[in-house]
């Protein structure tokens, strides 16, 4: 009785992308198999790609480990391979989604080890945060600015940014990112927050990185800990270093 009641308020909420993901906590229940500890994917994927995808989620673990040092996340990942799937349980239009600390979702185009690297480090700093934290204190360009980087998407080099930005003359101020300036505008949204985070992490290192997850866990604020490896007088509106001696005229 108690599994039917929770089928039936899936299906009346299923309308909102949250309360489809809430399916999740559920997979099996809703065309999921598992394939390996933390790791389903709907029953549909054949099992070539089913082990393609092990492979490249190890790979990807590899990836933000190498960056971290080692990991302390351990989401469980749903994999989808068509887009009914990610939709039905709570994916919109990205490659893939995180949910805090806990749960990545995967689209049939997310299936690579790009996206996976990207989500798997938003699972990262939210786990070495805490979730609660992260979601409150750490603004979302820092957050998908980092995951790009430590991904390593070709997507968003420094040279494909400069001509998307008319040489940073065109970059948006990082507080616009994900509002007036949507995600989706990729050049201007996360190859800005990338080149920023980027440009941060190459002056405050790891170590800078650690301090300041560290700090934000402890409850300091994110502006003042991001300012003590200052490249531009307001740590909110920064621009990568190298762009802004190039482009003075820049502005934010």
């Amino acid at each position: 009785m108690r599994r039917i009641f929770l089928i039936v308020l899936i299906i009346i909420l299923s309308g909102c992308s949250t309360f489809r993901s809430a399916k999740l906590f559920a997979p099996t229940w809703f065309g999921f198999v598992q394939i390996d500890d933390g790791v389903y994917v709907d029953a549909s994927m054949p099992s070539s790609q089913r082990e393609t995808l092990l492979e490249t989620i190890g790979a990807a673990k590899a990836r933000v480990s190498d960056f971290f040092g080692r990991l302390k996340g351990n989401p469980t990942i749903y994999a989808c391979s068509t887009e009914a799937c990610f939709v039905s349980n709570g994916g919109v239009t990205a490659r893939g989604k995180a949910y805090g600390s806990s749960r990545v979702l995967l689209s049939p185009r997310g299936l690579g080890l790009v996206t996976i690297s990207h989500e798997l480090t938003h699972v990262e700093l939210y786990r070495r945060v805490g979730d609660f934290r992260a979601w409150h204190a750490i603004p979302p360009w820092f957050d998908e600015g980092l995951a790009v980087l430590v991904s390593q998407d070709p997507d968003y080099t420094i040279d494909t940014w400069l001509r998307a930005t008319d040489n940073g003359r065109g970059a948006p101020a990082l507080k616009l990112l994900g509002n007036a300036v949507p995600w989706a505008d990729g050049q201007r949204s996360y190859g800005t927050a990338r080149q920023v985070v980027g440009e941060w992490h190459s002056r405050a290192g790891s170590e800078g990185l650690f301090r300041l997850i560290r700090g934000i866990k402890a409850g300091h604020d994110f502006d003042t800990l991001f300012g003590r490896y200052p490249y531009l007088p307001i740590p909110s509106d920064p621009l990568p270093h190298t762009v802004a001696t190039q482009n003075a005229s820049w502005t934010p």
